[in-house]
Order: structure tokens, then C-alpha cells, then sequence
């Protein structure tokens, strides 16, 4: 098992990584989120 997972670290560290990315992305990019991130957006002004 050890092995295995040696010998396939690179590539299961860059489907892991990628997996993540795609689903912070898709999370933040989300319809529901415009909202919340303008609001977010304007709060330094807003100060």
C-alpha cells in the first residue's frame, strides 16, 4: 500500500488539489453568492 501511494503521490495530490479548486470555484461563482460577495465588497467603503 505504502507503495503505491510513493509511487502516486504527485498525481493524487494534483487531482485532490484541482477537485478542490473546481469546487471552492464553483462555490464562490455560485448565482446565490452575488450578493453576499458585493455586499462583502462595498464594507471598506462603507467604514
Amino acid at each position: 500500500m505504502m507503495s503505491f501511494i510513493s509511487e502516486y503521490a504527485k498525481i493524487i495530490g494534483l487531482l485532490f488539489f484541482f477537485t478542490m479548486f473546481c469546487l471552492i470555484a464553483f462555490w464562490a461563482y455560485r448565482p446565490s453568492s452575488k450578493k453576499k460577495f458585493e455586499r462583502y465588497g462595498r464594507m471598506p467603503l462603507e467604514d
